[in-house]
């Protein structure tokens, strides 16, 4: 057995360059990954995690980037010197890379069949027939029941979790001597993570395939890897074994990024940040200051009776039709759910992919129409309101980047709900957006940037600020820590908690981090095949669930505590 590094970069720096400015990803970092074992990539949002990872595959722009000094070796051969023809074998057939947003790495205008045929048949001499054979049972590997109706499904029909699923399948379709995961697990609920984490785990040892894992989810990094690094500003400030990593950090954001994490901490506390813990370190980061200018505007809501109820609410979506065009069948997305929401309350939805907590939040939006029931905003039904009285109900969606205008700068993005109706002026939208990228944690200067130019976790939360934008009372958050960081979730969190607070919002938070659910929640529902199986105070269904299906879901959730006591 080989002991050469699959992986071996030394000494890398990566600048991008634009015609009046330097920005430094990459501060001569320099990793190994030996055959077989998997490897954890950690920080916060902006380190240089994917860049990393992308620059491995030569994935970024190459007359936007510069490298000064360094070297990447993938199985032995130099990848910078690398021609186009070379790395295109060595794509998706040697290496494989799991991208973090499926929706984007996707094509939206081919079925599921025609890109994994691509890459199956573009690095393997097998017929069609046997190409279709390998896909439906990689699909089946992901634990996916219906794997027929996927392969034959659009990207659109699938939700965030089975669209993941179809990306880590295509990665392991060719039997890659390494697989780049860039945040694999993001979108999936935590029994499906449970899932793909030990077949990613075994598959590795198995075949003797090499991962290297991007990931913000610690409680991940401790119970997949076999070594983790630690990456802050464009540099490695820690590395070794996951267990001594971990288990006692020697680094002050190491331990920073431990700390924010809510697992273990009082529900509703404030978390702390990594930002004012390098602070106190000596590490000058801007803090997440909240600024009253962005906040002014709420009003109070008296609790006399629910802010929110769904009766009966019933989503259905057309599965077959007849000659005409005209459905005949249908696929039950939400299955007569009754939930009621008080004002300055959080009530939290979780569930397994697909288990209509997303077809739900739409529904409330007006995005998806109702079958059956009723859905009522302070005692009338929502659609009788006006525009004025629904701009109070807001929703931030789980993927940042298929919601946002490519086109747009920032300033517009983030302020475009206020011009619904209104004409106002550009310097006063500036100067709101500039507002709500510090009441969110970005830089004001950035107001001009494009979403492209933002990582993961910066795109969300400008997300999160353009819904604020209209001073929401009721706020559908769906997913909305899933593409951030750790400390960042913190900043997040923090916030969405001292809005509450200060401005008796209410939350409707859906996610599968059952530990920010943990914290964050005054009541939690949970769902299966569309519905609500058991809801009860937080403390009462996440520490002691009556329903199988949600002991079920606690005893998948990962966590430090329980990836330690197994190692």
């Amino acid at each position: 057995m080989s002991t050469n590094p699959v992986v071996h970069v030394d000494n890398l720096a990566l600048h991008f360059v634009s015609a009046d400015s330097v920005v430094e990803a990459l501060k001569g970092i320099t990793l190994n990954i030996g055959p077989g074992e998997v490897v954890g990539i950690v920080g916060e949002s902006g380190s240089g995690k994917s860049v990393t990872a992308l620059n491995m595959l030569r994935l970024l722009p190459r007359g936007k980037t510069k490298i000064p000094h360094g070297a990447v070796s993938v199985l032995g051969r130099d990848v910078l010197a690398m021609g186009e023809k070379e790395l295109q074998k060595v794509r998706g057939g040697e290496v494989s890379m799991i991208f973090q947003e499926p929706m984007t790495a996707l094509n939206p205008v081919l079925r599921v069949r025609e890109q994994m045929f691509d890459v199956i048949l573009r690095h393997q001499k097998i017929t069609p027939a046997a190409a279709e054979k390998l896909s439906i049972q990689l699909l089946q590997d992901m634990k996916i029941q219906d794997a027929e109706r996927v392969f034959n499904a659009y990207p659109h029909e699938l939700s965030g979790g089975m669209r993941q699923r179809v990306m880590i399948a295509m990665a392991f379709s060719c039997q890659p001597k390494l697989i780049v995961a860039d945040e694999p697990t993001t979108a999936l609920d935590v029994t499906v993570q449970a899932q793909i984490l030990n077949l990613l785990k075994e598959r590795a040892k198995a075949t003797q395939t090499s991962v290297m894992l991007i990931t913000h989810d610690l409680a991940v990094v401790a119970q997949l890897c076999d070594r983790v690094y630690v990456m802050y500003k464009g540099k490695i400030v820690e590395e070794g074994v996951t267990r001594d990593v971990i288990g006692d950090p020697q680094h002050i954001y190491t331990r920073a990024l431990l700390n924010a994490l809510p697992e273990g901490k009082t529900p509703k506390s404030r978390l702390e940040t990594v930002a004012a813990a390098m602070i106190e370190g000596g590490d000058k980061v801007a803090a997440t200051p909240i600024t009253a200018s962005a906040q002014a505007g709420f009003t109070q809501f008296g609790r006399a009776q629910p802010l929110f109820e769904a009766v009966n609410a019933t989503v259905r979506y057309a599965k077959k039709y007849n000659f005409f065009g005209r459905p005949i069948s249908y696929n039950t997305a939400v299955d007569h759910v009754n939930l009621s929401l008080y004002e300055g309350e959080t009530l939290s939805i979780v569930g397994e992919s697909g288990c209509g907590k997303t077809s739900f939040a739409n529904s409330i939006v007006g995005l998806v129409p109702l079958a059956e029931g009723e859905l009522r905003y302070k005692g009338k039904r929502l659609q009788d309101h006006d525009e004025i009285t629904r701009r109070e109900v807001q929703i931030v969606f789980q993927d940042p980047q298929s919601s946002l205008d490519p086109r747009w700068p920032i300033w517009r993005i983030m302020t475009e709900p206020l011009t619904v109706g209104k004409t106002p002026g550009r310097s006063e939208l500036r100067e709101t957006a500039e507002g709500l990228c510090q009441l969110v944690g970005l830089d004001p200067r950035s107001i001009d940037r494009l979403p492209h130019e933002f990582s993961g976790g910066q795109r969300q939360r400008i997300a999160i600020g353009r819904a604020l934008s209209v001073h929401p009372r009721l706020l559908l958050l769906d997913e909305p820590t899933s593409a951030l960081d750790v400390s960042v979730q913190a900043q997040i969190l923090n916030l969405l908690l001292d809005l509450q607070e200060k401005y008796q919002l209410s939350y409707l938070f859906i996610s599968h981090n059952v530990a920010v659910v943990r914290h964050i929640s005054d009541r939690v529902a949970v769902m299966y095949m569309g519905k609500v199986v058991e809801s009860g105070t937080a403390e009462q269904v996440l520490t002691n669930p009556t329903d199988a299906y949600t002991r079920t879901l606690m005893e998948a959730v990962p966590t430090l505590e329980r990836a330690f006591a197994a190692a």
